[in-house]
């Protein structure tokens, strides 16, 4: 039995993850809620508690303060959420002599290579908000302790409150009010299931050995506006009010353009070949529609 703690259980990869390791009779599942937090883990006493009392084989991090507005607005908070969390992980570990993995889901918002070929994980990293910042303290600490390290980018439908950037489309098309598309910013996400389905096989074949950084993306990159309208358009919601914009000049906290990651690392030392964007695009919209379906009914 392989015990597994998911931190942010409650946000929107944690949820998907626990749906998808709970169906494993081989894995002990430990979690801090689903619908709403249960223990605030900015708490040291709290974190070492649970962490003390599981004894995790492997914990999972998908916490994270993803409102970029909000972690310049908060710096204090934002490093809490983003880089403390871990840290403190790591002085608990050491100082209890604990053995776990520990698997940091980072972001691909560190990488903004002015070419247009992918970012891969040696790429210059471009710390041009307190987002990046912290996440890539995290990432330091991390790899200080021989974590797994995975920058990613994610899309699909939400199981709580907090939208993804999809059910952000979906739902602005279908107010068929005025829309700001970026048509300056790459990038290549994977859906949340297929996020989900990596971590857990990763789990099931003890692929989590592994450490240092890898790009886990989609294998080819789209832009935003281009990723909305294709949605839109399989939705059957599409409508053209909208105003193609370059994303620095519209928001006041700035943000990388080119996203873009080559997924070569991970695919060659995984053994697992990732998809094409807009296979993932294709399968999520079978997922929304029948959701829909299923709510007519």
């Amino acid at each position: 039995m392989t015990t597994v703690m998911i931190l942010g259980s409650s946000g929107l990869l944690g949820r998907h993850l626990y749906n998808k390791l709970k169906k494993n009779k081989k894995i002990k599942l430990i979690h801090n809620g689903l619908k709403k937090r249960r223990i605030n883990f900015t708490n040291r006493f709290n974190l070492e508690k649970i962490i003390i009392s599981n004894k995790p084989d492997i914990i999972i991090n998908t916490t994270g303060l993803t409102n970029l507005e909000k972690c310049e607005k908060q710096k204090k908070f934002s490093k809490k959420i983003n880089y403390e969390i871990i840290d403190t992980i790591f002085k608990i570990q050491n100082k209890k002599k604990l053995n776990f993995k520990l698997i940091q889901i980072s972001t691909d918002q560190l990488y903004n290579n002015k070419k247009k070929y992918g970012n891969t994980e040696k790429s210059k990293i471009h710390l041009i908000n307190n987002y990046c910042i912290h996440k890539r303290m995290a990432e330091i600490s991390c790899l200080k302790n021989n974590a797994l390290i995975f920058r990613t980018n994610f899309f699909g439908k939400s199981l709580n409150q907090n939208k993804s950037f999809s059910d952000w489309i979906i739902s602005s098309f279908k107010t068929k009010k005025k829309l700001f598309l970026f048509n300056d910013v790459h990038f290549n996400p994977l859906r949340i299931e297929t996020v989900v389905n990596i971590l857990s096989n990763i789990i099931k074949k003890k692929l989590y050995n592994h450490k240092g950084i890898y790009n886990l993306g989609s294998k080819d990159g789209i832009f935003k506006n281009e990723f909305a309208i294709l949605i839109a358009k399989k939705m059957n919601i599409y409508h053209n009010h909208f105003v193609n914009i370059n994303v620095n000049s519209f928001l006041k906290v700035k943000r990388p353009v080119n996203m873009f990651m080559n997924v070569s690392k991970f695919e060659k030392e995984f053994h697992i070949m990732l998809p094409k964007i807009k296979n993932e695009i294709k399968n999520e919209i079978r997922n929304y529609k029948k959701n829909e379906n299923q709510i007519r009914k």
